[in-house]
């Protein structure tokens, strides 16, 4: 009995870890560039985009560690950060990525650092992408 009721309680944990992974998945794009519990600094890239290649869908992203060449797929997901302007965030496009923009890029696999899960675009306060100054 002690072993089902043990089983059970690991089963809930595990459950409750999934959900909350879950959860964060669902409002990934309402949280702003360099907020993102557990993900920004860790696992994240943050830094302003050198070039973008929609051909070849890649992105060169300037950040502290020197330029990364990253791979957007079918399902990188773009989100465009308009909490400077108070204003919701929005779904974005490839076509929202330009030179200069501050971005944060989630890896699909944190060591390997190539193909971007998502990318968080900030967005100036006039609502157009922000430029770097």
């Amino acid at each position: 009995m002690r072993k089902l009721l043990a089983g059970i309680a690991v089963m809930g944990l595990w459950l409750a870890c999934l959900a909350q992974a879950h959860a964060q998945q669902m409002t990934e794009m309402y949280i702003p560039i360099g907020q993102s519990p557990g993900v920004s600094g860790k696992s994240s890239l943050m830094g302003a985009i050198e070039s973008v290649n929609p051909q070849k869908h890649t992105l060169a992203v300037s950040g502290p560690s020197g330029i990364h060449e990253i791979l957007l797929t079918d399902r990188t997901r773009i989100w465009l950060d308009r909490t400077q302007a108070r204003l919701p965030n929005l779904t974005g496009t490839l076509a929202n990525l330009h030179k200069g923009l501050k971005v944060e890029v989630k890896f699909r696999d944190a060591d390997q650092k190539r193909v971007a899960e998502w990318i968080k675009v900030q967005v100036a306060e006039s609502g157009a992408p922000a430029r770097k100054p």
